[in-house]
């Protein structure tokens, strides 16, 4: 399972409601609701469906995750990969379905449509050909792919790649004005370095044919921070 970073813009008004409801932060990186709404009121017959084969089909999805993801899951589940091959924790599945249902519905009531961005595998990438760094730090575009402002308590995320995190609408603004520099560009390809990269750990390895993909990338970041900027509204990213 790969890492990819998403950003999602949002207008003040979203941001302040996911901030004091960091639950609703997951329903903003899917496609389309993770488990429809109509399911927080499923017919008494579906929901022993639910009970009955729910257990072992989790049990076959579990079994395919990255240890560690497979690891947070069973944990919000309160059930092991071993325990639902038993048929055990039907319940559970039941409860966790109706929650993201009610979840989804509420954030469905949210204003307006939101633009995302995927960075895909090439977001690491991205945040060193800007800065020069592995991890953030405090210069401005160490910020602008691996920074921001975690949502909720919760280290790990609902992807377990670490918390959703937040930049304001005045911090998309100076950052939109230091990825639109003139000289950025330039600045960025001569950093990349496929070899030095990969050295360095930055994610998920690197060629040299890979930095017109990396660059692409960049340019995507830069306009998608400009967009959010001219319509005053906030970003949130997350790796998933």
């Amino acid at each position: 399972m790969s890492m990819n970073a998403v950003f999602v813009q949002v207008d003040p008004a979203e941001l302040t409601r996911i901030k004091a409801e960091p639950s609703l932060v997951e329903a903003l990186f899917q496609d389309g609701p993770m488990i429809p709404p109509a399911f927080a009121q499923l017919s008494e017959t579906i929901q022993a469906r639910i009970r009955a084969r729910g257990p072992e089909m989790m049990a076959n999805v579990f079994s395919q995750l990255d240890p560690r993801i497979r690891q947070r899951f069973e944990e919000r589940l309160g059930q092991s990969t071993s325990s639902l091959a038993s048929g055990q924790g039907g319940d559970a599945i039941l409860k966790l379905m109706q929650d993201r249902g009610a979840r989804a519905t509420s954030m469905a009531k949210m204003n307006g449509p939101r633009e995302k961005l995927s960075l895909d595998k090439e977001w690491h990438g991205v945040h060193y050909v800007l800065c020069g760094e592995v991890e953030p730090g405090t210069a401005l575009l160490s910020q602008a792919v691996m920074g921001g402002t975690a949502i909720g308590e919760d280290d790990e995320g609902f992807s377990g790649y670490g918390p959703a995190r937040f930049f304001s609408r005045e911090k998309v603004n100076d950052l939109a004005k230091a990825l639109s520099r003139p000289e950025l560009e330039a600045e960025a390809a001569g950093r990349f370095d496929a070899a030095k990269m990969s050295r360095l750990g930055i994610y998920p390895g690197w060629r040299d044919t890979d930095a017109t993909g990396v660059m692409d990338a960049l340019r995507r970041l830069r306009d998608f921070y400009s967009d959010a900027a001219s319509k005053g509204h906030g970003i949130v990213t997350c790796l998933v």
